[in-house]
């Protein structure tokens, strides 16, 4: 892990979701027929930031991305524009963000990088004319939970099209949301509505009846057809934060999976090392199967395993439920949406029920030899069986 990291692991998380899934979806994008990209950071900072060059911020990591990008697809022949949007409102880290990201812009080679300092909610207009028709995600990394109601900002969320990344403060905001303070309630009225107490899930507990209202507050008002939570634990296990993400697009959300996964992973390593380093500190004695090359198993892994099982009761129950098939890309869609699953694991789930005879393997009829469904395929229980001697209908299997 480097070194400006340490402490800070669940900053890292976000930084690792952030540049690679920025990554991924510029090369799609600009490979598939966009010829514009423009990022917009309404948090900017920088915060906290222990480099000299800022490289350990989420300016400098989407410049340095998206620099690397138009780079290497300008050296194939593609000349593409990117268009970077920062927003910052203190004075002092304003003037450090402008002297840092105004090195970079080269509208030359298409590079563009605009400034504001302000309220990111007052920069909304800015925003929109700098976006105009091109593909914008859109990075939310607020301090707290003010500063981005969402009837201010709906402009630029429910830009088409467009994506959003959005820092969810869970501990701080379960801290605030129990108070019973009329001011402090009333605060939260910008992300999660009018009256939003009367509104939670009572079947829920209340810090996730709180994430889940304001998921679907972001949802109506970015008017998203996905909306995923990432959590990200601090040493302590305690839950810091959950980075949110809204689209449209089918592909955004398998995208956005793995490169959930492949953060969780890198993240349950760098915890563990940190917290084998506490030890070794309070200790003095090393850890003699670390040393050994030992190391436990990545806890994401165990959580998908986890989650396979859960979704695979919820599949069954909601074709029961419904009554009919339904085709896998909506299977896998409101599977991996539901549960924190990648679109290999939505293939896995319908192969081992159909490999237990529960749902009809569809994608092995005329000589086919696929071993998992594609999104064309039929997702539905196997047809109901007759026992001889009997005209009762019984479900196979």
């Amino acid at each position: 892990m480097k070194p400006e990291y340490a402490g800070r692991e669940q900053t890292l998380a976000k930084h690792f979701i952030l540049e690679k899934y920025l990554q991924s979806l510029t090369f799609k994008l600009l490979l598939g027929g966009y010829s514009t990209l423009t990022y917009v950071d309404g948090f900017s900072g920088p915060w906290e930031s222990r480099t000299d060059d800022y490289s350990d911020t989420s300016f400098m990591i989407a410049i340095r991305v998206l620099k690397d990008a138009q780079a290497q697809l300008r050296a194939q022949g593609k000349n593409k524009t990117i268009r970077c949007f920062f927003v910052e409102e203190k004075a002092k880290a304003y003037a450090q963000l402008h002297a840092a990201v105004m090195q970079h812009h080269d509208p030359a080679r298409g590079f563009y990088v605009y400034t504001f300092h302000g309220k990111f909610e007052d920069a909304v207009d800015e925003i929109v004319k700098v976006v105009g028709t091109s593909f914008a995600l859109t990075f939310i990394d607020p301090t707290g939970w003010t500063g981005y109601e969402f009837d201010k900002i709906a402009r630029i969320m429910q830009h088409q099209p467009g994506e959003v990344l959005l820092n969810y403060m869970f501990d701080f905001i379960n801290r605030f949301t129990a108070w019973d303070d009329v001011k402090i309630t009333a605060s939260f009225d910008g992300i999660l509505g009018k009256d939003w107490r009367s509104r939670l899930d009572s079947t829920l507990a209340r810090h996730e009846a709180v994430q889940a209202l304001f998921a679907e507050e972001l949802r109506k008002a970015g008017k998203f057809g996905h909306v995923l939570s990432t959590p990200i634990a601090k040493l302590s296990d305690r839950q810091h934060f959950s980075i949110v993400y809204g689209t449209r697009n089918a592909e955004g959300l398998a995208t956005y999976r793995e490169v959930e996964f492949s953060a969780m992973k890198a993240h349950g390593m760098h915890r563990h090392e940190a917290k084998q380093a506490m030890r070794e500190a309070a200790t003095g004695q090393a850890d003699i199967f670390a040393m050994a090359g030992l190391q436990p198993p990545p806890p994401i892994e165990t959580q998908v395993k986890g989650y396979r099982r859960e979704a695979r009761v919820w599949l069954l129950d909601q074709l029961r439920t419904q009554g009919r098939a339904f085709p896998f890309s909506a299977v896998w869609q409101a599977m991996i949406e539901t549960f924190m699953l990648r679109r290999t694991d939505a293939r896995q789930v319908c192969a081992e029920l159909a490999k237990e005879g529960l749902i009809a393997n569809t994608w092995r009829v005329n000589g086919s030899r696929k071993s998992t469904p594609g999104d064309d395929d039929i997702i539905g229980l196997t047809p109901p069986s007759i026992t001889p001697g009997s005209d009762t209908a019984t479900v196979a299997g």
